[in-house]
């Protein structure tokens, strides 16, 4: 999902030690070791599939081999497929680990889910996220990303609000001057304002 886990602004979380590219914590994201409302963005790539009973090309694998040669990478990558033996095990980790980030995603923070139809559709996996809202679904095309002819989504969402939120919670208080008049905001802005319509 990335090759640099050096960034002083992003914590990287994995459960599996045999990584390439080392987590900054080793952590299972059904239970976060981390307080409430702790982060602004959360990126999440769970397994796409489960391993019972098929011969699933995801450890050292020669496409995902040639995929990370194109990146610069040398080494074995890890999808983690075969820590879920059935459908039920992999939903039921993706539902207790969305139920985690909106524990400790900030109230305005987004989620950001990737997820490769391979055996599930984007919609019904969608399904899971029960306490979270869709804002954008973005379809990806580079092929380093779909597993072949698959479709692959980023779906980025927001926790569900339980009061509806309206522009004025986002304004601040009119002052005793008319908008703009004679001010500096007003020049910064005449750039960006529509022009009056003709009638």
């Amino acid at each position: 999902m990335y090759t640099n886990k050096y960034s002083e602004n992003i914590v990287y979380l994995d459960r599996q030690k045999e990584l390439y590219i080392k987590p900054t914590i080793y952590a299972d994201s059904q239970q976060l070791p981390f307080k409430d409302k702790s982060f602004d963005i959360i990126l999440f790539d769970p397994p796409h599939q489960w391993a019972s009973g098929k011969k699933i090309p995801f450890y050292g694998a020669p496409y995902i081999k040639r995929i990370l040669r194109t990146m610069g990478i040398k080494g074995r990558t890890y999808y983690g497929v075969e820590q879920y033996q059935n459908k039920r095990q992999l939903i039921r980790y993706i539902y207790q680990s969305q139920k985690e980030f909106k524990r400790v995603l900030k109230d305005d923070g987004v989620l950001l889910f990737k997820w490769c139809e391979v055996e599930i559709p984007i919609d019904r996996i969608l399904q899971i996220f029960t306490e979270w809202r869709e804002l954008m679904r973005i379809h990806v095309k580079s092929p380093m990303q779909t597993m072949g002819e698959k479709q692959t989504y980023w779906v980025i969402m927001e926790k569900r609000k339980t009061e509806a939120l309206t522009l004025t919670d986002y304004t601040q208080p009119q002052t005793t001057q008319p908008n703009y008049t004679s001010s500096k905001a007003y020049e910064t802005l005449l750039p960006y304002l529509q022009a009056p319509q003709v009638h």
